[in-house]
């Protein structure tokens, strides 16, 4: 039974080594991943207070250009001026 332990504790000592490795790779990769969330996270506030500023735009000129058009409705259509001098015939 005791040389079956030591097989046990040598085959641990050469996978630790290798396995540590493997962590140690993943917890970068986990690192790398989670920078890129958070830098698409602020990419999305960024996007998000854009659109925001562009809704606030486009309600303004939608507005203006209501009243523009309001004005236009309400002003009388101005009369033809009548012509002067002799008509040619």
């Amino acid at each position: 039974m005791s040389a079956r332990l030591l097989r046990l504790a040598i085959v641990a000592l050469l996978v630790a080594p290798g396995a540590a490795a493997a962590q140690s790779g993943m917890d970068g990769r986990l690192n790398d991943l989670q920078r890129s969330i958070s830098a698409i996270a602020s990419q999305v506030e960024q996007l998000k207070a854009q659109d925001r500023q562009l809704e606030q735009q486009l309600t303004k000129m939608q507005t203006s250009f209501e009243q523009r058009i309001e004005r236009l409705e309400k002003t009388p259509a101005a009369k033809p001026t009548p012509r002067t001098g002799r008509s040619r015939h």
